[in-house]
């Protein structure tokens, strides 16, 4: 009897989910498909960041560079700053030429050894020019490149010397001051996307 009424129970068909079940679900897989596009589109938007470029070994143009940087951080905004080819001599603290290739050797001898030897893309006159240039600094207590360099480091700046420009130019990271992160394209672009805005020095 008990099987007979097992199978009885087996025929019978499951009641229809109701209308107001099956809303609620599509309104639910809705709502998470909306969710995770938010989310991907939220990940794409600009944040209060800056990155900055610095490619020229102009001390005037690396002035300038450190300058927006300190006033970005003054605003509260994010600072990432990527130094490439001659740009990185704006974060070096010597030049080492042992154990370098004879061309790198070469590179190291005729591009200034340390930010303090960077030249002025203007009225650089065999060097006098950015000698002058920091004397009225000095007169007019203005912060030298290298003292803005360590306020903008002091204030959270993140600084990357780019590796395949630091193999084509021979610079090791003990060239370096201290605190500078090491990276490729890829690390900058990961800071320009997520930046309102990138500069180019």
């Amino acid at each position: 009897m008990n099987q007979a009424n097992d199978s009885a129970a087996r025929d019978i068909p499951a009641a229809p989910m109701n209308t107001q079940a099956l809303i609620g679900m599509e309104l639910d897989a809705m709502r998470d498909a909306f969710d995770k596009r938010f989310q991907a589109l939220e990940a794409r938007l600009p944040q209060d960041k800056v990155a900055i470029v610095v490619f020229s070994d102009d001390m005037d143009k690396v002035l300038a560079g450190f300058v927006i940087a300190n006033g970005a951080l003054a605003m509260g905004m994010e600072v990432s700053m990527c130094f490439t080819f001659w740009g990185l001599t704006a974060i070096k603290k010597t030049t080492n030429l042992k154990g370098k290739a004879l061309k790198q050797r070469m590179l190291a001898l005729m591009t200034p050894a340390k930010s303090e030897e960077m030249g002025t893309s203007k009225l650089n006159m065999l060097g006098m020019g950015p000698k002058m240039m920091r004397s009225i600094m000095k007169e007019k207590n203005v912060a030298s490149l290298e003292e803005l360099r360590g306020i903008a480091q002091e204030m959270g700046t993140r600084m990357i010397g780019c590796t395949m420009a630091m193999d084509v130019m021979g610079v090791e990271p003990s060239e370096f001051v201290d605190g500078i992160e090491l990276g490729g394209v890829a690390t900058f672009m990961e800071e320009a996307l997520k930046s309102r805005m990138t500069i180019f020095l």
